[in-house]
This record gives structure tokens, sequence and C-alpha cells, in this order.
């Protein structure tokens, strides 16, 4: 059983959100909302949204692996070793 909500969003935030769930690969904005939501009520316990998580990662992956940005990301790691 589920139930469905409503909520309003600046305009402004909701670009942020739009432009986030679709970098880190979720399907919908309420993908990304849902996911946001298990993450802040099951911090301290077992993630319950490994599966989300998996999905949208690699997802995301697939499309940014292999940019400048990303390298530039991980250069502080490559620089330790």
């Amino acid at each position: 059983m589920s139930t469905q909500i409503s909520i309003q969003l600046p305009n402004n935030m909701f670009q942020l959100v739009r432009r986030h769930a679709k970098q880190f690969g979720f399907n919908t904005v309420q993908d990304f909302i849902r996911e946001t939501l298990r993450e802040k009520l099951f911090e301290r316990e077992e993630k319950l949204s490994g599966f989300l998580t998996a999905q949208a990662s690699e997802k995301a992956l697939a499309k940014h692996w292999l940019t400048k940005e990303e390298d530039e990301a991980w250069a502080h790691l490559q620089k330790e070793t």
C-alpha cells in the first residue's frame, strides 16, 4: 500500500532537482525524492535503498566515467598513490 503526496517547490529548486536526478541516473524526479527520503530516514540503519542507488550509480558512471570532470574529481586520490 502506498500514499500519494503532492509538494510544491520553487521553480529554481525544481530545476536543480531535475538536473541532479538526471545527472545521477534516476529515471524520474519522484525516484530521486524517494531515494533521498530513504537515505535521510534510514541513515543509521541498514540501507533499504541499495538497489536504486546501484541503478542510479551505474547509469551515472556509464554516462560520466570518461570525462575531464571525472578525472579532476578523482585527481586527489591519484596523487596519494
